[in-house]
């Protein structure tokens, strides 16, 4: 392996592990009141979108950057995680605020 694939596959590690500890959170506290929907979903298809760019290139080349593959895809399950996270239990907050204001 030479160095700039090693920086490759240390760096999309990374950041494939850095959007766990957030995910982890939500799942047991349901807490999505500081998630925008602008954030999420922007994210969620920026990444979506990245990888699919990434595989047609790679496909057709026969050439795979699988450390580009490990962080998108961690990235698109854990992102949808999230917009879900915030559907699902972004209402119940949003109530909760409301009757607090009444």
């Amino acid at each position: 392996m030479e160095f700039f694939e090693a920086l490759g596959w240390v760096g999309n590690t990374v950041l494939s592990i850095g959007v766990l500890p957030q995910v982890y959170k939500t799942w047991k506290t349901h807490d999505v009141s500081s998630f925008s929907w602008s954030f999420l979903l922007m994210w969620a298809f920026g990444v979506l979108f990245t990888f699919i760019y990434i595989a047609h290139d790679n496909i057709i080349n026969g050439d795979y950057q699988w450390p580009l593959w490990l962080n998108y895809l961690v990235n698109i399950f854990a992102t949808f995680y999230l917009v879900f996270a915030k559907f699902r239990y972004g209402h119940s907050s949003l109530e909760e605020s409301e009757k607090g204001e009444g």
